[in-house]
């Protein structure tokens, strides 16, 4: 018992910098187990550079995957990317998705039975 509240409160002894208590997880072992799986929906990740990829964007949309869509290449010219994020939010209307930025050059956008919580976890 004097062991684990020793270790709970440091007993003295110097804390451990952050470079010590890093650890890097080698997450192959997990993904082996999920080899063949087909799952229901994906998490997609896009760049948006053009309108050539809406169509493609809006397809993985009404399969019911996630998207997060870098949309930074895009914002370079106001008539590419308003017409994109247009686009976007009819599908999300189609659909009973959500859509939301979630970084200043980042999207989400959400298939049916999903919404994006607005308010950040602190």
């Amino acid at each position: 018992m004097a062991n684990f509240i020793e270790k709970l409160i440091g007993g003295g002894k110097k804390a451990k910098s952050e470079a010590e208590d890093y650890q890097e997880l080698d997450l192959s072992e997990y993904e082996d187990g999920f080899k063949g799986e087909i799952a229901s929906s994906y998490i997609k990740i896009a760049e948006l550079s053009g309108l050539e990829l809406m169509p493609e964007l809006k397809k993985q949309i009404y399969d019911g995957n996630i998207l997060m869509i870098d949309v930074s290449p895009a914002k370079k010219d106001k008539l590419i990317f308003d017409r994109a994020i247009k686009d976007l939010k009819q599908v999300v209307n189609d659909v009973h998705g959500d859509i939301a930025m979630i970084k200043e050059d980042q999207v989400i956008v959400t298939p049916r039975g999903m919404r994006i919580d607005r308010q950040k976890i602190k």
